[in-house]
């Protein structure tokens, strides 16, 4: 049976701290977003495959023009990424750089996912249906059901929060498939766990030069799942896409790849696929 891949960009530099200069261990460029918005639209024309790119809210304004012009293709679904790049939950990772990070006090969060919201209706007409929450988590926020109730007040049906192990680092087992927040009492909100490692992190660990690795990481996971009948949510960031890559060659390379053995879809076009027929309406 084909597997379906979802690719998802976190859209979400910030000048002076999103991502840590220190951590990246390099100047990364203040207009990183404004390109990589602009290049990628090129890039996924070439190839035909669809994307979501889950945007961070306080730079949606700032890329207007770059955001029409995704949603002008019509291969690219736009969701948010919160408002400002907080953990909506702490991180303590027991292994790798054992990063400890701290999650916003809770009567905070609820600014972080309607601000997006609310300005992806307004300026663009876009009724906003996932989010990816900054970092990921254990277990996602299968514990948080008083985080799942604002994300659900606010008319979005999936997420995608569950991407570290249980010692809060990667890689993310293959066998975590999208599930239903049920047992939450949120029946109708689809969570996407984030499979093997997230880019930045395998680079970080890795090498950030090491592209022609990091792609051959990729292709073997393609050709490892590519009959198994799974969904892969994979996680891609604006900044470690155009990190010594400003063509964003080894991307285009992935998805030619990819294509060719994954079925490929948005987040919310898989959700509207996975949702009981009887709950259409909902979606």
């Amino acid at each position: 049976m084909q597997s379906k891949l979802l690719i998802g960009y976190d859209v979400e530099r910030v000048p002076g701290r999103v991502p840590g200069e220190k951590w990246v261990g390099r100047k990364v460029p203040e207009d990183t977003t404004k390109r990589f918005l602009q290049r990628i639209v090129d890039v996924h024309r070439a190839v035909n495959v669809p994307a979501t790119i889950f945007m961070l809210g306080r730079n949606i304004e700032a890329h207007l023009r770059e955001l029409e012009g995704c949603a002008a293709s019509g291969l690219f679904e736009i969701a948010q990424h919160t408002h400002d790049h907080f953990p909506l939950k702490t991180v303590v990772e027991e292994t790798g750089s054992r990063v400890y990070l701290k999650g916003l006090d809770f009567n905070r969060i609820e600014e972080q996912i309607a601000e997006p919201v609310a300005l992806l209706k307004r300026h663009l007409g876009i009724d906003c249906k996932g989010i990816t929450t900054p970092y990921t988590y254990y277990r996602g926020l299968s514990d948080r059901p008083d985080i799942l109730e604002i994300i659900a007040r606010h008319g979005l049906v999936y997420t995608r929060s569950y991407g570290r192990n249980s010692l809060d680092y990667f890689p993310l087992g293959w066998d975590l498939q999208p599930f239903f927040y049920d047992r939450q009492g949120f029946p109708d909100i689809l969570e996407f766990p984030v499979q093997g490692w997230i880019d930045a992190q395998w680079r970080h660990d890795n090498g950030w030069d090491k592209q022609d690795e990091y792609l051959a990481y990729l292709k073997e996971q393609v050709d490892t799942h590519a009959d198994e009948g799974i969904c892969w949510a994979h996680l891609q960031h604006d900044w470690t896409s155009l990190l010594c890559d400003p063509e964003l060659d080894w991307t285009r390379r992935f998805l030619e790849y990819a294509a060719g053995k994954f079925e490929t879809l948005t987040y919310h076009d898989f959700y509207k696929a996975k949702k009981p027929e009887s709950d259409k309406e909902t979606v």
